[in-house]
C-alpha cells in the first residue's frame, strides 16, 4: 500500500497540501517581482530522514482520508437522487453556459443539485480540516508538508530514498 502512496498518493497529496489553509504563506513576507531572491534558483531544502518518515505518514493519512471523502461525497450526491456523472454535467452547466448538457436540466434535477451541492461543500470542508490536522498530527505544518513534497519532486536522491523508505 505503501507503495501505491509514492506513485499515487504523491500528486494527490501534493495537491491536497495545496489546497490545506495556506497560514504558513502569511507570514512570510511577499517578494518583490524581479527581487534577487526570485531571479535565483529556489535553494535545495534539505529534508531529514526523520521530515521524510513523518511526510510519509501524513500522505499515508490523507490518502485514507481522500477515500472516505470520495465515498462520502458520492452517497451525498446520490441520496439526491443524482448519478455523479450528472451531477458533473449540472455543474459544468452552471459554471459556464456555453456547455449544452446532454440532456435539458429539470427545476428537480437543479434542486437536487443545489441540496447536493451544499453537502459536497460541506464534506470537502471537513475533509480539509481533517488532512490539515493529520499533517499536524505528524509534526508538519502545511508549509513544511509542501516544501518536502516539492523537494521530492526535484531530487531524484531524495526520491529514491523515499522509495527505500516505503519499502522497508
Amino acid at each position: 500500500m505503501l507503495k501505491q502512496l509514492l506513485t499515487g498518493g504523491s500528486v494527490l497529496a501534493l495537491v491536497l497540501a495545496a489546497s490545506l489553509p495556506i497560514q504558513a504563506q502569511a507570514e512570510t513576507p511577499a517578494q518583490q517581482p524581479g527581487s534577487p531572491s526570485q531571479m535565483q534558483e529556489t535553494p535545495q531544502l534539505e529534508v531529514s530522514q526523520e521530515d521524510l518518515q513523518k511526510f510519509a505518514s501524513a500522505l499515508e493519512q490523507l490518502q485514507s482520508i481522500e477515500q472516505e471523502t470520495q465515498v462520502e461525497l458520492v452517497e451525498a450526491i446520490e441520496n439526491q437522487g443524482l448519478s455523479v456523472e450528472r451531477f458533473q454535467e449540472i455543474a459544468l452547466a452552471q459554471q459556464n453556459p456555453e456547455i449544452q448538457p446532454s440532456t435539458e436540466i429539470s427545476q428537480a434535477e437543479v434542486e437536487s443539485f443545489d441540496q447536493a451541492a451544499g453537502q459536497v461543500t460541506q464534506i470537502q470542508q471537513q475533509a480539509q480540516t481533517r488532512m490539515q490536522e493529520a499533517v499536524e498530527r505528524e509534526g508538519l505544518d502545511a508549509q513544511q508538508f509542501s516544501q518536502i513534497g516539492a523537494a521530492l519532486q526535484q531530487d531524484p536522491t531524495l526520491q529514491q530514498q523515499f522509495q527505500e523508505m516505503l519499502q522497508n
